[in-house]
């Protein structure tokens, strides 16, 4: 299931028209590569310009500059989203998740935003809201993940699939923050197995399991 985790409506009430939908994106699309050039700082009136419309029209889609960099925060959790709900192949859940962590890895290292956002960026008030409102949602999809994996006899059922789910997601954040603050162009692969080995222990994954 591809559904996004936020779907902002314009200012009105009324429901966005193809127009006004291509004009969002436009925005979203400029003000990610404006903060990326910017190191997580962008004026709205540059963003605008950007993406070829006029300050008053970013305002009146996102009502204000943080409303904007939710935007952008919640379209790149999104694509997180559609990375990671991929349909992996493998006999067991270890096996699956294995492939699902590498691919999420290769995602952070290839798009560029990653390190805007684990940077400068995440330490904005507008940008801690919105990745926490994306990261709720996250561990709501981890948790009936991890009950899977109970449910397939790979993981011990006493863990609290919740907790274990935002323990994952947390760390698998911060991993990311301090391989990337290291080197910029890590091996996505060796740091993948890395990441899937701390991710294997920490939720008790039975030896048995094949991944």
């Amino acid at each position: 299931m591809n559904t996004p985790l936020h779907d902002a409506p314009p200012n009105d009430n009324a429901a966005p028209t193809p127009r006004g939908r291509q004009t969002r994106e436009k925005l979203i699309d400029a003000a990610r590569g404006a903060l990326i050039e910017g190191e997580g700082a962008a004026e709205i009136t540059d963003i605008a310009r950007r993406a070829g419309v006029s300050a008053g029209l970013a305002y009146h889609h996102f009502g204000s500059k943080d409303g904007l960099l939710s935007a952008v925060v919640e379209e790149f959790y999104d694509r997180y989203v559609r990375v990671a709900n991929t349909h992996f192949r493998g006999e067991t859940w270890a096996q699956r998740e294995a492939q699902r962590v590498q691919a999420v890895v290769r995602f952070f290292i290839d798009e560029p935003f990653t390190r805007t956002l684990f940077g400068p960026l995440g330490r904005s008030s507008a940008v801690v809201h919105a990745e926490s409102r994306c990261m709720a949602d996250l561990v709501a999809r981890g948790a009936r993940n991890i009950a899977q994996g109970q449910a397939d006899g790979d993981l011990p059922r006493q863990a609290d699939p919740q907790i274990a789910a935002a323990f994952v997601l947390g760390g698998l954040r911060q991993a990311m923050t301090l391989a990337l603050l290291d080197d910029p162009n890590p091996d996505a692969e060796q740091l993948a197995c890395n990441v899937w080995i701390l991710i294997a222990q920490s939720l008790g994954l039975r030896v048995g399991s094949k991944s």
